[in-house]
């Protein structure tokens, strides 16, 4: 196969394009001095745009009828292409458009079992309703590894892990902090907080590789004097409470993944003498598709589910400071 790409290039290089805005405002008006007008040239050098454009294109394109101007057989086949050319050429400067409504395709996003739990549900309604040709894939977050969103495989990845690649972007969602919880029937809920209590307690603990947890959890309960045994560990914090409901072991997890079980009454919550340390969720993604018009978009929509989180008493990312 010849590729006549080279060629194409070379015989643009040859021609002056400003010309066919030019051959545009004269087809129109089919008079010299009305298109040099529209053009925003002299009447002489819409003359000269004439002359050249006849010699482009081997025709006279308007000739003389009487006072006005009629168009060449070849000007009128000229004409309807040239509008598809200069509307295609606008398509291709002007800013990108996205419509939902219109859209299809896969969006695929990257998390934990904690981001894909709170955050995935609400991002899917709001999809559903505004975009229903888009599909969404949750992508496991595996540990540290953004790869998949570097080479173009995930659209978003939304985390609390904040030692990225420096070609990503990132906006806060929300501030989250962790909770201690139990099973329901546990009976340490039958007393008073105690530490002797809390330091009888065995722990399973969702080893997600943050770099944080155990270590922030682990410091806010040595500085008050407690410490945990962990005694079990599970890839995700949804194992994690399972396990809880079902055994006599604690686990301190975020609260957004906890609370609903908690109001199933399937797990309780421990109340602590302290709070926890807040950290952040974020939305990365890469730096090809900051301008996008469909990845804003779908950002805007990431950003409104993390707004409609309930938190209850607790913080939103505005009010956290």
């Amino acid at each position: 196969m010849i590729d006549n790409s080279s060629t194409a290039v070379s015989d643009l290089r040859s021609m002056d394009l400003n010309l066919l805005v030019a051959l545009r405002a004269l087809l129109d008006e089919k008079h010299v001095s009305r298109a040099a007008d529209r053009a925003g040239l002299s009447q002489p050098g819409m003359s000269r745009a004439l002359q050249r454009l006849r010699l482009m294109f081997e025709d006279q394109l308007l000739v003389k009828a009487g006072k006005e101007y009629e168009l060449t057989p070849r000007a009128v086949a000229i004409d309807l292409a040239l509008k598809r050319v200069l509307s295609d050429i606008r398509d291709l400067v002007s800013p990108p458009t996205f419509d939902p409504a219109s859209a299809n395709g896969v969006l695929r996003i990257g998390g934990l079992d904690y981001e894909h739990f709170t955050l995935m549900p609400l991002i899917n309604n709001k999809i559903r309703r505004l975009a229903p040709g888009l599909r969404l894939k949750a992508i496991p977050q595996d540990g540290l590894d953004f790869s998949h969103l570097v080479k173009g495989d995930s659209h978003l990845v939304l985390t609390a892990y904040q030692h990225v690649p420096p070609s990503l972007y990132r906006l806060p969602l929300f501030k989250e902090t962790n909770a201690c919880i139990c099973a329901a029937n546990h009976p340490i809920l039958k007393q008073p907080f105690s530490k002797k209590a809390f330091k009888k307690l065995e722990h399973v603990w969702a080893d997600i590789i943050t770099g944080e947890d155990p270590g922030g959890v682990d410091q806010a309960l040595m500085a008050n004097g407690l410490t945990r045994n962990i005694v079990y560990k599970v890839p995700t914090f949804l194992l994690a409470i399972a396990t809880v409901a079902k055994t006599q072991l604690a686990a301190i997890i975020p609260r957004q993944i906890a609370l609903p079980f908690v109001d199933l009454g399937l797990v309780a919550t421990i109340e602590m003498p302290f709070e926890f340390p807040y950290f952040t969720i974020f939305q990365y993604w890469h730096e090809r598709y900051h301008k996008d018009a469909q990845h804003i978009w779908l950002r805007n929509i990431v950003v409104e589910a993390a707004n409609s989180l309930n938190f209850g008493s607790g913080p939103r990312y505005e009010d956290a400071g």
